[in-house]
Order: structure tokens, then C-alpha cells, then sequence
């Protein structure tokens, strides 16, 4: 008689726990709200300049390089009370973080962003942009860079032989011009947040670890910073794989070369196949075009079919027809265009890029191809600000000689970096660190970031991803909901951001 209240008892118990919510174990969902920034300016009245400073000597190097790029944004002449120093990621120049730093500026008395450019950035020929710009005239742009009716090209780029020397700028050369920048920084008596990009967010977080050589003030880098950003990058994801120096090849081409081959001059010391500096001349000069003459067709020197300046920028930067989406900005779409797959996209991202396409002319019936924003809630990017940032004549979104050395150096670092004479282990950085990703960038989601916080166990660390971003969408979204999410965190984190 007992048995039947014992039941009874037992299924009152699991109704309970049932109603209460907790078996099974609940999963719920919470979307991420995307609120936009409230600016104190406009964002495009926030003051820019771009200064190149004295770096460290580096091995090998003549004098007049050792220096570091700074692209500064900032508003009046008060002294600043917090410093963003941000780091550019693969093939990103200064200029990559323009919409983004305008916005935090804007939005944020008394912060500054200080923008790095690699070393390498300076031998970057921009002369034929700022001519361009000064007479309001893109086709002085394009004959300077590429020639045409009016005689041969004037910019010659850097020889191979002549910058040797950028086998040896590796990734300490890096850390210790990274160190005298935030050194500056700290100068002006103001709190220093260290953020970094994709590669960028992997050489941040290697700073934080990096033991700051005596001649240089000793002591660790997280000593000298007081937070870490690390936008849609991560070690063991953009940086800090533990990758053999092995190499690799096809067809008789060096695809990835080793250290000796940089060092024995068998390789070139920066990227030159597809993404070397003709490409990126190219993008600058497009871009030229689409900030001065938005609605003109551009050259037939610069595209195959007719296409208007605006819509040849769009289809060589928008995620819809790169080769890898991730790596794309959500900007609009092309109109009257003729497509063709797009199989390197699906090669490359798998699911991300099913939906990729390749523009490969005009569609029948019309005249040219031309561009549309779209819809803003899925393009969210704007087609305006990134002509404007590609086509600043003192710095650019991208890097035209990267340096193959600091790739290789990063890529060797194993994740945890213990053992190594130049870091301490992972475990003893304690920075408060905000992790932003991109779910359709390259940390897709809060796992993204899970093997550099498991290199960091119960370090304080903020996990968000953004929806419908892509990887460069992290910067240049138009009214940027980064901003809000960035600010709301350094004024929890960092003495100095007020409410």
C-alpha cells in the first residue's frame, strides 16, 4: 500500500520540477539587441593625422626605416584621458580602422585612437593619390600609377633587392615599435586600452605576454597597458598556432616560404603572389575613382566590361563576390550585371560562400554595370566610407608590402607560449580582455574565442559576436553598434571613461 503514494509522491516531485523550468535543461536563445552609437559630434568632423615617429633600430635596417606609422583621431586640444592604440590584422594598413575610430571618438569625450602602421607602410607611393585628390581629378591617379595617353607610369614601387632587409622585421622588430607607440602614449598621461584586428588582435594579445627588453623599460607589456580589444581574432585562429617554419609549395610556386628563404633573398621578404603590392595599387586607384566620381564609368584600363566607379569598388570589396566572404564588407549588391559561381568562395569558407557569385559582365539589355546599397539591415556597411578610407592620401585600409617575417614569427608561436624567453606563459596575463567576433567573419561564434580563453582560465574576459557582421564589417559598419558595446565596457574596465 505504501508503493502507490511513493509513485504518487515521485510524480508530484518531476510535475514540479517540470513547471519550474528545469528539466530538460532549458536552452534559451537571447538575441543580441544592436544599438546604434550617440554621438556627442558628427564623426565626420573628428580631426585625423597621420604622423610617422622614431621605432627601435632593427637588424640589418638603414636608419631611416626604423620608424612606426600613427594615424591619430581626435577631437580639440584637450589632453586625452583614455588612448585607444589599435593594431591593423593581415595586409591592413592604419586607415582600416577610420569609420570605426571616428565613431568611438565621436561618441566618447576625452578618447583618442591611435591607429598603427606597420614599418613597412612607408614605402607606400601615394603621391599620385594626393595629386588626384588636391585637383579633384581620378584620372591623375590612374595615369600616375599605371600610365596611359599622357606617357609611362611615374610610381616604380620598391625593388626586392633594394628592402632585403625586411627579413629580418619579424615579429619582436614589431612588439617593441608596438611598445614605443604605446610608451608615447602612456606619455600624455592618459590610460592606454591596446586593440588589435584579425592579425592584429593576435599580436595584441602576444604584447600583453611580451617581456619588454630592459633597454626598453623592462617589465611586461600588460604592465603598460590597462585592457585588451580583440576583434574577430584570437590566438590559435589569426595567430599563435604553433606552426612548423616548413614551408609550402605548388606547381614550383613558393605559396608559404620559410625563414631561410626570407633570409637567403630565394623568397621575396613581402607578399607578392595575388595579394602583393600591384594589387593593392589597383584598389587605391579604384577607390580614387569611386570617392571622386561615384557615378562615372570607370577606365577600361581597370575593368573588362562597363561598370560605373562606385559599383567596380563594390564588386572587388563586398562579400557577395569575394573569394573568401569572411573577408568581404557588407555594402550593396550589383544591378544589371551578368554572374557566373563563384566556386573558390565555396572552396575556401564552405557554407559561407554557397551563395557567392562572380560578376563577369553586363546582363543583356543594359548598359553597364552599376550598384545598389541594398538592403541596410543586411548590408550594413557604407560604399561611401570605405572610397573615403581607401583613398586617404596619407594612409590606406591596406598594406602594400606586407611582411612575410612577422607572419611566419606569429604563426610559430604556440598558443600557450611557455618556455619562450620573450613572453611569459598565457596563464599570467590578467588584462580585463573584450572579445568582439563576427558571425560571418572568422569567430563565428563565443567558441571562437574558447582556446585563448582556456590559455587564460578565469582571467576576466568578455565574449560578444556580432550578428550578420562580416569580418571587416567589425569596422567600418555605419553607425557602428561595436561602439556602444566597446564604450560600455572600457567605462566598466579602464579609470578615465565616464558615464
Amino acid at each position: 500500500m505504501r508503493r502507490p503514494r511513493r509513485d504518487l509522491v515521485c510524480a508530484a516531485v518531476a510535475v514540479l520540477v517540470l513547471l519550474a523550468g528545469c528539466l530538460p535543461v532549458p536552452d534559451v536563445r537571447v538575441a543580441l539587441d544592436l544599438i546604434p552609437p550617440v554621438y556627442r559630434v558628427d564623426p565626420a568632423s573628428v580631426q585625423v593625422e597621420t604622423t610617422w615617429w622614431p621605432a627601435p633600430a632593427a637588424p640589418y635596417s638603414p636608419p631611416e626605416y626604423d620608424q612606426t606609422g600613427v594615424r591619430r583621431t581626435f577631437l580639440g586640444d584637450a589632453p586625452p584621458r583614455v588612448i585607444v592604440v589599435a593594431v591593423p590584422g593581415l595586409l591592413g594598413g592604419a586607415a582600416s580602422f577610420d569609420p570605426w575610430a571616428r565613431g568611438l571618438v565621436a561618441a566618447q569625450e576625452g578618447l583618442e585612437v591611435w591607429a598603427v602602421d606597420r614599418r613597412a607602410n612607408q614605402f607606400e607611393d601615394r603621391t599620385g593619390i594626393a595629386r588626384a585628390l588636391d585637383a579633384g581629378d581620378p584620372s591623375i591617379a590612374l595615369q600616375y600609377y599605371f600610365g596611359g595617353p599622357g606617357g609611362p607610369p611615374e610610381y616604380a614601387g620598391v625593388a626586392q633587392a633594394d628592402v632585403a632587409f625586411m627579413a629580418h622585421w619579424g615579429l619582436i622588430v614589431h612588439l617593441r615599435d608596438l611598445h614605443a607607440v604605446v610608451e608615447r602614449a602612456r606619455a600624455t598621461g592618459a590610460s592606454v586600452v591596446l586593440a588589435g584586428h584579425s592579425l592584429g588582435a593576435g599580436i595584441a594579445s602576444l604584447y600583453a605576454a611580451y617581456r619588454v627588453p630592459l633597454e626598453d623599460g623592462g617589465g611586461i607589456g600588460q604592465d603598460y597597458v590597462e585592457a585588451l580589444i580583440l576583434l574577430d581574432g584570437t590566438v590559435a585562429r589569426t595567430g599563435a598556432f604553433g606552426r612548423a617554419d616548413r614551408g609550402f609549395g605548388l606547381l614550383g610556386f613558393t605559396i608559404v616560404p620559410t625563414v631561410e628563404d626570407l633570409l637567403s633573398g630565394r623568397s621575396a621578404p613581402y607578399l607578392t603572389l595575388a595579394y602583393g603590392p600591384q594589387h593593392f595599387v589597383r584598389h587605391a586607384v579604384i577607390a580614387v575613382h569611386a570617392h571622386l566620381d561615384p557615378d562615372g564609368t570607370a577606365p577600361a584600363s581597370l575593368s573588362r566590361y562597363p561598370i560605373s566607379n562606385r559599383a567596380l569598388l563594390g564588386v572587388i570589396s563586398d562579400d557577395e563576390y569575394a573569394l573568401a566572404p569572411a573577408f568581404g564588407v557588407s555594402v550593396g549588391h550589383a544591378v544589371d550585371a551578368a554572374f557566373s559561381g563563384n566556386v573558390t568562395a565555396f572552396l575556401l569558407m564552405g557554407s559561407q560562400g554557397v551563395n557567392s557569385r562572380t560578376v563577369i559582365g553586363v546582363a543583356p539589355g543594359a548598359e553597364r554595370v552599376d550598384w545598389s546599397a541594398g538592403d541596410p539591415a543586411r548590408e550594413v556597411s557604407d560604399l561611401a566610407a570605405l572610397a573615403a578610407a581607401r583613398a586617404d592620401p596619407d594612409a590606406d585600409v591596406s598594406e602594400w608590402y606586407f611582411p612575410l617575417r612577422l607572419l611566419l614569427d606569429v604563426a610559430a608561436i604556440e598558443p600557450r607560449h611557455e618556455g619562450l624567453l620573450a613572453f611569459v606563459p598565457s596563464t599570467e596575463v590578467g588584462l580585463p580582455t573584450l572579445a568582439i567576433g563576427a558571425d560571418r567573419g572568422l569567430v563565428q561564434s563565443p567558441a571562437g574565442f574558447q582556446s585563448y580563453a582556456n590559455t587564460r582560465p578565469g582571467a576576466p574576459i568578455a565574449v560578444v559576436v556580432m550578428p550578420g557582421f562580416t569580418h571587416s564589417d567589425l569596422l567600418l559598419a555605419r553607425d557602428n553598434p561595436v561602439i556602444p558595446i566597446t564604450l560600455r565596457w572600457l567605462r566598466s574596465e579602464v579609470d578615465g571613461v565616464a558615464w
